[in-house]
């Protein structure tokens, strides 16, 4: 029986660098998704059940209006899609650029799996 995978959030501008740094990037229409396997041994804190995703919508984007409704909308994709098709002792960030606001959900949410697999 498949049991989805419990999502954490980055919150660390640390772990945002090192992601950046280290990790492999895919480039899609609506944003850049920054994925890399997690090997911290040392923190103890951190679970290897879990995957781990930040959301980085910058002020080029747009009003902040327009920057927390990117927000929400990646949050609910990366809710909807990480659970199911992420991987274990994963961290994911989603990086948004300004086609995201008007893209639609279902593209976004086809171009979040695609840049996943």
């Amino acid at each position: 029986m498949f049991m989805p995978i419990l999502l954490q959030s980055i919150k660390k501008r640390i772990d945002f660098l090192r992601i950046s740094k280290v990790g492999r990037k895919k480039f899609t229409k609506g944003f850049i998704l920054q994925k890399v396997k997690r090997n911290d041994s040392s923190n103890t804190y951190l679970n290897k059940d879990f995957a781990r995703v930040g959301l980085t919508v910058t002020k080029k984007v747009g009003t902040a209006v327009v920057r927390n409704k990117i927000k929400r909308r990646l949050r609910s994709l990366s809710n909807e899609i990480l659970t199911n098709v992420g991987k274990k002792n994963y961290d994911y960030v989603i990086i948004a650029n300004k086609k995201a606001a008007v893209m639609k959900y279902q593209e976004l949410k086809e171009d979040l799996i695609n840049a996943i697999k």
